[in-house]
């Protein structure tokens, strides 16, 4: 399979579970509209994890500890090979060492968010959340975000500026 290829399936996979997860997530993981943690940009407080917490009935928990949470597991995986693929392909012309270099930043973002679940499964599951474990959460949430975000930038960066290598003809 080619890069470009790869790249492609990737992002149209990822594209499809985000709009799976996002209409999970409005559909049946936000009581009184109250943003699951996943979706939360600036974090959370211990207060704010126990009202959500509080909020969700055995069903609701059961969705995102299941199929929410397997398919929130292969999303990022799916978007990191996208957003690694277009930081490849995209900065041809920049020094292989670079390329690989910029690549950690996708890889961060995949850690994080893979953290961020794992701590929220266990808020899930407790039987009483404290404060040090939702502080835990909640930064794996906000850098998970910072770590997307970057990743995006980057990747624009490789689009639109970085040098590319100019096929010649018979070469």
């Amino acid at each position: 399979m080619t890069l470009g290829r790869l790249v492609r399936l990737s992002g149209a996979i990822s594209l499809a579970l985000f709009l799976v997860l996002a209409a999970l997530s409005k559909g049946w993981l936000e009581p009184d509209g109250m943003l699951i943690f996943d979706s939360r940009l600036g974090g959370y407080s211990l207060a704010e994890a126990e009202i959500y917490r509080g909020m969700l009935d055995a069903g609701q928990k059961q969705l995102y500890l299941g199929w929410f949470r397997w398919l929130d597991t292969v999303f990022p995986v799916l978007l990191t090979i996208c957003l690694s693929g277009i930081l490849w392909g995209q900065a041809r012309g920049v020094h292989p060492a670079m390329r690989l270099s910029l690549i950690v930043i996708p890889a961060a973002y995949l850690v994080m968010d893979l953290a961020e679940n794992a701590l929220v499964a266990d808020m899930l599951r407790s039987a009483a959340l404290d404060a040090e474990s939702v502080a835990l959460a909640s930064g794996f949430t906000m850098a998970k975000w910072g770590f997307l975000a970057l990743a995006c930038a980057i990747c624009l960066w490789a689009w639109r500026w970085a040098p590319k290598q100019r096929s010649r003809g018979g070469s």
